[in-house]
């Protein structure tokens, strides 16, 4: 009984695997031949997306399926992309994920070019060019490390993905370059005699020792009783002996001694403001105090309120010449008729001397008496009116420097130029200006020092200088 029961056992399990080999082969359901998870690739290589075949069926019999394919491999950047897969049949679907590393295996490329010079004991050195380039990263050269070790100079680049390049040289220390040395302010300075030297300071660095600046030796000095020219010598040397220095140049001259037309010699300049006060003119008195220089300023109203009206008392306290400009500046007004300019003129003239108890008789035109633009509004006005000015007592001035401060340029630098560069011996140097300009007011300390460095005496405008006078046009 027992062995007939084995034998049952024995035929149903037969039957129940040869069932499950007919199911496998009759049975029918999708799915992707040799389908990979993952792949790499490397960066910047031209990258397509794998094909695979998808099937509805078993064993036997495969019928070709149709998909999508969803994401995208961004071939230029390193990292990890999803691509998902999908088939369909008959409403059922089926799908697979493969997962794309875009990888950089490619090391860094290192030069070293040219032959050392210098070698500091930390390594730094002078006379060759490292550089590094990187297939996907690009520039790596201010990634570079190098160390010293026994005589031997190691290199190390390493990029973002961790790839590495190493070069080694034999080098011997050795330091011939000389530390650099930089003066904070100009190399040449102007000072009025008995004023106090202040020292502007300086840096030095060197390529082995670093910053060296506490290892300068400064030789040389400065006495502002006296005029003349001083210098400054600054020494740095670096431990491996190599020197270096630096001079700069102290010139101290007479303070401005200006007491009255008839004592000025063939070197004078006169300094003159038109269109103020302004926001900008007490700095510039602070400067024409410093210096004890008198100036002119062609004064409008067009600004005396909020406090700059003082400033026209200042201006004559402080024994410059204030003298008439316009009271309106409008030319289509002022230049219509010798009425209406005489009007706009007396105004002024009024004004300051409601403000300075003083009545000058200097004046500038507006746009000086060459201007052309009068003939807009009439004819032969600039005539009339200099012949009226003349008539009345009277007297005018235009310019033969000009600052380009009017249009030309808004350069400080350029405007000292403008000025030094056109100033001549042997005449009244007539500089025009605007003190409501604050590059123009920037650039008025140089000039003076330019002046009195080189001789020349500055002046106000009085009744006495002789007239600089353009060509009258209208």
């Amino acid at each position: 009984m027992k062995k007939k029961l084995i034998i049952l056992i024995s035929v149903l399990s037969v039957l129940l695997v040869a069932s499950g080999i007919i199911l496998n082969f009759v049975t029918k359901k999708i799915y992707v031949k040799n389908f990979k998870q993952n792949i790499k690739t490397e960066v910047l290589k031209k990258f397509s997306n794998p094909k695979y075949v998808f099937c509805y069926g078993n064993k036997i019999s495969c019928k070709k399926l149709k998909y999508t394919v969803k994401g995208k491999v961004n071939n230029k950047k390193v990292g990890i992309y999803k691509l998902i897969y999908t088939a369909t049949y008959k409403k059922d679907n089926y799908t697979k994920i493969l997962n794309v590393n875009v990888v950089d295996t490619k090391k860094p490329v290192l030069k070293i070019e040219g032959e050392f010079k210098s070698v500091c004991p930390n390594g730094t050195a002078s006379g060759v060019k490292v550089t590094a380039t990187d297939n996907y990263d690009g520039d790596l050269t201010n990634k570079i490390k190098y160390k010293l070790v026994d005589k031997e100079l190691t290199y190390v680049v390493k990029d973002s993905s961790g790839n590495k390049t190493t070069k080694t040289v034999k080098v011997t220390i050795n330091d011939t370059e000389k530390p650099s040395i930089v003066l904070n302010g100009d190399p040449t300075m102007y000072m009025g005699q008995n004023t106090k030297y202040q020292e502007p300071g300086y840096a030095a660095v060197d390529n082995c020792d670093g910053d060296v600046t506490k290892n300068v030796k400064v030789s040389g000095g400065v006495d502002t009783s006296k005029s003349g020219s001083y210098t400054i010598t600054y020494t740095i040397k670096d431990s491996f002996g190599n020197e270096n220095s630096a001079k700069r140049t102290i010139k101290v001259f007479a303070v401005n001694k200006y007491s009255g037309e008839k004592s000025l010699g063939n070197k004078v300049i006169y300094l003159t403001f038109d269109d103020g006060p302004g926001p900008y003119t007490a700095q510039l008195l602070d400067i024409l105090k410093k210096y004890n220089v008198k100036a002119t300023f062609f004064v409008t109203s067009q600004r005396l309120t909020n406090g700059y009206e003082n400033l026209l008392k200042r201006e004559y306290d402080e024994g410059h010449m204030v003298a008439i400009h316009s009271y309106t500046h409008d030319y289509a007004s002022i230049y219509s008729s010798l009425d209406a300019y005489m009007d706009d003129l007396l105004k002024m003239q009024d004004k300051i001397k409601q403000y300075t108890g003083y009545e000058t008789k200097i004046v500038r035109f507006p746009g000086g008496s060459s201007n052309t633009i009068s003939r807009k509004y009439k004819n032969g006005i600039m005539t009339e009116a200099a012949n009226k000015l003349n008539e009345l007592g009277f007297k005018y001035y235009d310019w033969n420097i000009t600052s380009g401060d009017a249009g030309g340029t808004t350069n400080t630098n350029q405007i000292i130029s403008n000025v030094t560069g056109a100033i001549k011996e042997g005449r009244p140097n007539m500089v025009l200006q605007h003190d409501i300009k604050s590059f123009s007011v920037n650039a008025v300390e140089a000039i003076i020092q330019y002046g009195l460095a080189n001789g020349y005496t500055f002046a106000p405008i009085t009744m006495e200088t002789p007239a600089v006078h353009q060509g009258i046009n209208n």
